[in-house]
């Protein structure tokens, strides 16, 4: 009886504590949220939601061995608890994440096993999907490639499969790589399944298939098999909402193959280096989040930390409403604008701004900096204050390696 009065005040404290790191992460203090979680997991390592914490954390910094790892560990403990509902969560969330590391083949059968309620299409068709790819993707090629980037405002590049190279955009605001419907029919894409609905950049649904493209080639890398996201053409059109360039990109790279590798962006050199990830030292980069199928930067503005959005595919870069909140003085240095934001209905709209504003990031300093005022809607997960964007990215050579980034701001 006392043995088991303890076990429900350990429990109780543990689910405490789990409380105050989602409080923590939602405010974005990942390094509070980190600590209090490992805490939680070394008190009771039985505990199913500490391991799930821990796994989550794990994600959010890009290590999805330990991710992976970790949700194993939970979904033992959920088994030997006989909680079926929080077993097939638990084994869903799993099939997704190793999707996302791209051990396809693993990933079939608990993506089947979470396939329920509102998850049910979507997992169900990436299920189908990582049947028909191979079992882990795999690079075969040189060890690095240069490509040059296209003359334009975003950055593009030549990839392709079978013989037919088209321009791609690198786009690490988007989770997945993506084409348009057309762009897909030319290309080939194979198995396309409905995949349900996903967010654009402003929090808006979209429907969304998901297919498979047969020989992908990145520059004169070859990756083989891939999945892909497949929109309208119209969406591709939308995904910038400032507008940016008149050549809208058919298809973009998205962080699942960026973040398998090490990519630069060297706009002195105007290309692209893809090579194997290395990883970067502390002292020059800093550690970034993803979140939802976001890359989130730290950036320092008015001596406080925000998390913005690495967004290659967003020509102007932005505060969120949420940003202006936690900016100091925000509400007071807003003024009234007039910019154009590409919406369905197109047009212009009246929005704020916050002008002469100093941010840093890495080893980037960006002086009076004008940041329109943006809703892109809200996250139950991590906070969102803002977007950087290519407007401000083609100062300075963007490294994004296993994680971590480098800026750093030309001569």
């Amino acid at each position: 009886m006392v043995a088991s009065c303890i076990t429900r005040l350990v429990e109780t404290t543990v689910d405490a504590e789990l409380d105050l790191a989602t409080t923590a992460l939602r405010e974005g203090r990942l390094e509070e949220a980190t600590e209090i979680i490992a805490e939680a997991r070394l008190r009771d390592p039985r505990h199913v939601n500490a391991a799930r914490s821990s796994a989550l954390i794990a994600d959010l910094m890009w290590r999805d061995e330990a991710a992976i790892s970790e949700q194993m560990v939970a979904i033992r403990l959920a088994r030997l608890a006989g909680d079926s509902a929080d077993l097939a969560r638990l084994r869903g969330q799993l099939g997704e994440q190793l999707f996302q590391a791209g051990r396809w083949g693993e990933s079939s059968t608990p993506l089947l096993a979470g396939a329920l309620g509102v998850d049910y299409e979507r997992r169900r068709a990436f299920a189908i999907i990582a049947a028909s790819l191979p079992f882990v993707r795999r690079f075969a090629g040189p060890l690095v490639t240069e490509q040059p980037l296209l003359s334009g405002k975003a950055p593009e590049f030549i990839c392709g499969t079978s013989g037919r190279l088209r321009p791609f955009a690198i786009d690490t605001g988007t989770s997945m790589t993506t084409v348009a419907a057309t762009f897909a029919d030319e290309l080939g894409v194979r198995q396309k399944r409905s995949a349900g609905f996903a967010l654009d950049g402003a929090g808006r649904q979209l429907p969304i298939k998901v297919g498979m493209l047969p020989g992908f080639r990145v520059g004169n890398v070859d990756i083989g098999a891939v999945p892909v996201l497949i929109v309208t053409d119209r969406a591709l059109h939308l995904r910038d909402l400032h507008g940016g360039p008149e050549r809208v990109p058919r298809g973009v790279l998205g962080l699942d193959l960026i973040a398998s590798c090490r990519l630069t962006l060297d706009p002195e050199r105007g290309s692209v280096v893809l090579e194997l990830p290395q990883g970067l030292p502390t002292q020059d980069s800093v550690q970034c989040v993803r979140a939802e199928g976001r890359c989130l930067l730290p950036v320092v503005a008015e001596g406080k930390r925000f998390w913005f959005v690495l967004d290659t595919g967003a020509s102007h870069s932005s505060l969120t409403t949420l940003g202006l909140q936690e900016l100091p003085r925000g509400e007071e240095r807003a003024v009234a604008s007039f910019r154009r934001i590409r919406t369905v209905g197109g047009g212009l709209v009246a929005v704020r701004e916050v002008r002469d504003l100093v941010l840093r990031c890495s080893e980037a300093r960006f002086l009076r900096v004008t940041l329109p005022v943006v809703n892109r809607g809200s996250s139950s997960l991590f906070p969102v204050h803002g977007v950087l964007g290519i407007d401000l990215l083609s100062r300075c050579r963007v490294t994004l390696d296993r994680g971590r980034a480098r800026l750093t701001a030309l001569r």
